[in-house]
């Protein structure tokens, strides 16, 4: 019987494979849903300053077009910290002072110096979807091997006043200090 079942089990994924594995459409929505449920994994395993956490919601922004879809909706259906998420679409990253967590969909037309002076300032968890912006994201989105992984830029999270529980930086590929290039 057990046989039977596997048989079963293994027809049902091969089906799935034939039928979506070769769909670009539907790598890239996999790809942004597992990046969304990233998103919220990383917000529970991030040392946020008390103050921060005096807010009536979590704020999960996004600066620029979101490229997310539908996936960042589905979050604010969750909490973090006992907080509902709300999604937030902010104009400038000045204007985000209030957000937790701040996507950053084009980082490239951020001037750098001032947005890590302006995160000096302000602990907002940032989180961008190449590596090449590590010195704006505390967190990058990558692709090796065709899975997402993390990279994490420990100096500007702590330069922001928030820190990475330990268990978050094991799952991460690369991790960078402060003193790294």
């Amino acid at each position: 019987m057990a046989k039977y079942w596997r048989h079963i089990c293994l027809a049902i994924v091969a089906t799935g494979c034939l039928t979506f594995g070769s769909s670009n459409a539907f790598s890239e929505l996999n790809t942004y849903q597992i990046k969304s449920a990233y998103l919220y994994q990383i917000s529970k395993f991030v040392f946020w300053p008390e103050q921060k956490k005096q807010s009536d919601y979590f704020n999960l922004c996004i600066l620029g077009e979101n490229t997310y879809g539908g996936n960042l909706q589905k979050m604010e259906a969750r909490t973090v910290f006992n907080k509902p998420i709300r999604l937030l679409s902010v104009s400038s990253y000045e204007k985000s002072a209030d957000c937790h967590l701040l996507i950053l969909t084009n980082p490239s037309k951020i001037n750098s110096s001032a947005f890590q002076q302006w995160l000096s300032k302000h602990a907002v968890l940032t989180v961008a979807d190449d590596a090449e912006h590590i010195d704006k994201a505390m967190v990058a989105f990558v692709l090796e091997n065709q899975r997402v992984r993390l990279h994490i830029n420990i100096g500007l999270a702590k330069q922001s006043g928030l820190s990475f529980a330990a268990n978050l930086l094991e799952v991460a590929s690369k991790v960078k200090t402060g003193d790294q290039q």
